[in-house]
């Protein structure tokens, strides 16, 4: 098996979402996101023999790997931050489509196989039981990997794309970890305040878990635009 970060992410709201949008124009984007991730992975991984980045796609989940030759050092903390970046390409993406998905999940750290038809593995399973237990849209680092994170990060705490953020779970729980940021791809404020208003717009209907993650999704948000040290659209202050 390999050893290095997995991450399992999955959209939001996607179970009736043939309400809100066309059949074929939710296929199509979600043919265009897996396209344009397999392209990009490959461009920006195949020069580089000890990075090894593969992703896989089961209709709205994706499941992306990343590990780093055996003889990097750091390299489970490295590994989560590279996968970060990776899973924040997709996260930009597919807020720029015609069908915006808002995307929660985890990233473990571990043993693991990643193929197009299977999953396994000790950082599979770590993932699989914490992707769906936040209550927002959250790609968050699970206990095991943020530890390997806060070691590596202790003395250059900026050193870093992801974001510190109190995770909401449900149950009540909140987690202190580190977060993928929507807006790590943000060319500029005026582009960070698009995909802020186009992630939040995924969240409609009047009941009570809608709201509560949106209100979530917007803490985070806020979050990720003060690392970017830009400043958050104030018609979206209500919080």
């Amino acid at each position: 098996m390999n050893t290095g970060a997995v991450a399992l992410i999955d959209a939001l709201g996607f179970r009736g979402i043939w309400g809100r949008h066309k059949p074929d124009d939710v296929l199509t984007a979600l043919k265009a996101t897996k396209d344009w991730m397999e392209t990009r992975i490959d461009a920006q991984f195949s020069s580089q023999p000890g990075m090894h980045c593969h992703v896989a796609f089961l209709s709205d989940t994706i499941a992306v790997s990343m590990t780093l030759d055996g003889s990097a050092q750091n390299r489970e903390a490295i590994s989560v931050m590279y996968l970060g970046d990776v899973i924040s390409w997709a996260l930009a993406q597919t807020l720029r489509s015609s069908v915006p998905l808002a995307y929660r999940g985890a990233i473990a750290v571990g043993s693991y196989e990643v193929s197009p038809h299977f999953l396994i593995g000790q950082a599979i399973d770590e993932a699989a039981g914490a992707h769906e237990i936040a209550q927002g849209a959250f790609i968050w680092v699970t206990p095991g990997a943020r530890g390997h994170v806060a070691r590596w990060l202790k003395d250059q705490p900026r050193n870093t794309h992801l974001v510190k953020f109190d995770v909401p779970l449900k149950g009540g729980d909140i987690f202190n970890t580190y977060t993928v940021s929507p807006l790590e791809q943000a060319q500029n404020e005026a582009d960070a305040n698009a995909l802020t208003r186009s992630l939040l717009g995924t969240f409609s209907g009047p009941s009570m878990d809608v709201a509560v993650k949106r209100q979530n999704t917007t803490r985070h948000m806020r979050a990720c635009f003060a690392w970017r040290n830009f400043s958050f659209p104030e018609d979206l202050c209500t919080l």
